[in-house]
């Protein structure tokens, strides 16, 4: 499918939570491949839109499975070539780009997970490692006091490797994992003395189908950050003729979001509104997001 904190270490942390829908090999490395088609994703999302310099991400991910796929070339006809693997490499690769007025950080990342049958579903297991590059650009002030230490109107700048390791069970009807990002504690640079601990994603959920056909999807994510600072997204999604939806998320940053979503023989458009429940609510309005895509396959099995 084709889809088109401190703020200075949360950017990509936030992508992979807040966009776990539609990019699910984000959430977890383990997921990647599981849908055993090639699918691509863009995303577009500005927040809170009507104040100056507010946040505004886009991420693009891939994932494949090696071997599990009839691929369309451009008539649209099916590849029948031998080629086969033995059907249980996942690989994926991301980028993302975030800036939240003075920050921002660009970054990529490589994905590759195993897929186990097992008895009417599957268990994988994924790690990735990423480069991030991070900027802190000062010169964008304009204090009062030209000679003030707080504001010295430099650009900082500096760029870390890292990891993730992720666990992932799925079949038709029953879907969960465990994913721990940042696996390598780092120095945060920007604030000495400081270090950049791994967060834990558990995420899970169940699609209720009705004659064979998606029908309604529940899923949790909760993610610890630092191993102790609870976060949680709560999402409900309908499906209606098995391929458009609507949605309903709830954060536990007090957001409420809808999410709609289309696919026109086998083309994708969703969009997705989000609104703070907060004080904020009266000086912005709201996160919009946007997501075009379309299939790169054809699925051969039943699991999604």
């Amino acid at each position: 499918m084709l889809l088109l904190a401190s703020p200075v270490f949360a950017g990509n942390e936030d992508v992979v939570f807040r966009f776990h829908y539609l990019h699910p090999d984000l959430l977890n490395p383990a997921i990647n491949g599981s849908a055993f088609i090639p699918r691509a994703c863009l995303t577009y999302n500005k927040q809170w839109t009507g104040i100056r310099e507010s946040p505004r991400t886009m991420v693009a991910s891939a994932a494949i499975r090696i071997g599990n796929y009839d691929f369309y070339n451009p008539r649209q006809l099916v590849n029948t070539s031998r080629f086969r693997s033995r059907e249980r490499v996942g690989l994926g690769l991301s980028l993302f780009t975030d800036r939240n007025g003075p920050y921002s950080s660009r970054g990529i990342n490589l994905a590759y997970a195993y897929h186990l049958p097992l008895d009417n579903a599957y268990f994988s297991m994924g790690l990735s490692g990423s480069v991030r590059q991070t900027i802190l650009d000062q010169t964008v002030f304009s204090p009062t006091d030209p000679g003030d230490p707080v504001l010295p109107g430099t650009r900082e700048s500096f760029t870390r490797l890292n990891a993730a390791f992720g666990a992932y069970y799925y079949s038709p009807g029953v879907f969960g994992g465990i994913a721990i990002h940042d696996l390598i504690p780092l120095e945060n640079r920007m604030e000495q003395g400081e270090v950049i601990k791994p967060d834990m994603i558990l995420h899970g959920g169940y699609l209720f189908s009705h004659f064979g056909k998606p029908g309604l999807e529940i899923r949790a994510n909760i993610r610890f950050l630092d191993f102790h600072a609870l976060e949680y997204d709560l999402h409900f999604r309908a499906y209606l003729r098995k391929v458009h939806w609507i949605a309903l998320s709830y954060r536990s940053s007090q957001a409420v979001v809808l999410h709609v979503g289309f696919n026109i023989k086998g083309f994708y458009l969703a969009y997705d509104y989000e609104a703070s429940l907060t004080s904020m609510v009266r000086y912005q309005s709201g996160t919009h997001g946007i997501h075009l895509g379309i299939n790169l396959g054809v699925r051969r099995t039943r699991y999604q």
